[in-house]
């Protein structure tokens, strides 16, 4: 059954609908392999920023096992709570236990998370680290909050403004959200905005509320996904 782009979608987002979790995970796994294999033909070199959460394990399960020279590829994440590898709640966890296997195994990982005490303290670090990343990554993952935030860009962060100034020069920036726990670590607008590649990863019909929201709305200081719905960019969902 196809899924049709939903009409309050501008024209310069390329919409994919699938019918399950499963199916999805698959296409959106075979598009990214096939934009990384045809870039390692033109270029020495890949990077690749992925997001958290529950919604790409199967993604990250399926592109471990996808055919590249994955020594080429850079890979880092969109985000990270600033806590321990060990602790339940890491993404750079997730990222070791789902996709840094098989032949993606082979890819050279960047964390995010330091040894700084705080996120603020770490930042010129993570700054370093990234820089050391193909750059502008060649595809960046995000995935949605029903308040819209993506990445840790949180409407309630106080340094959203600046998170969120096309402007702002570094890769990444410290947030401290206040409806969500942890201190944080985020690519910072301009870093994804100038990826060659935003796919957003999405699962669930109240996903489409809050996108349909943030189109009314037309306000990224309250709903940050929106800053990336104006420029062009790929939208995987499924019911």
């Amino acid at each position: 059954m196809k899924i049709n782009k939903p009409d309050y979608l501008p024209e310069h987002i390329h919409w994919h609908g699938a019918n399950s979790a499963e199916q999805l995970s698959e296409e959106l796994s075979q598009t990214i392999g096939q934009l990384f294999s045809q870039g390692l033909s033109q270029d020495q070199r890949a990077s690749l920023a992925v997001s958290g959460g529950r919604t790409p394990i199967a993604l990250f399960e399926k592109l471990s096992t996808f055919e590249l020279d994955w020594s080429k590829i850079d890979l880092s994440l969109v985000d990270e709570r600033w806590v321990e590898v060990s602790h339940v709640d890491s993404n750079e966890a997730l990222v070791r236990k789902h996709l840094l296997q098989n032949n993606a195994s082979q890819a050279v990982f960047i964390p995010i998370k330091n040894n700084a005490k705080s996120a603020k303290d770490g930042q010129p670090t993570c700054e370093q680290a990234l820089s050391q990343a193909k750059q502008p990554f060649d595809v960046v993952v995000l995935g949605m909050g029903n308040d819209g935030h993506t990445a840790s860009l949180f409407p309630c962060s106080e340094e959203l403004t600046l998170a969120m100034d096309p402007d702002y020069q570094h890769t990444c920036i410290a947030t401290t959200p206040t409806s969500a726990p942890y201190q944080r670590m985020s690519l910072s607008r301009s870093a994804i905005s100038r990826a060659n590649n935003i796919i957003l990863h999405i699962t669930g019909k109240d996903k489409l509320s809050t996108l349909e929201l943030a189109m009314n709305n037309k306000d990224a200081s309250q709903m940050p996904i929106y800053a990336f719905l104006t420029q062009p960019m790929s939208i995987y969902w499924c019911p």
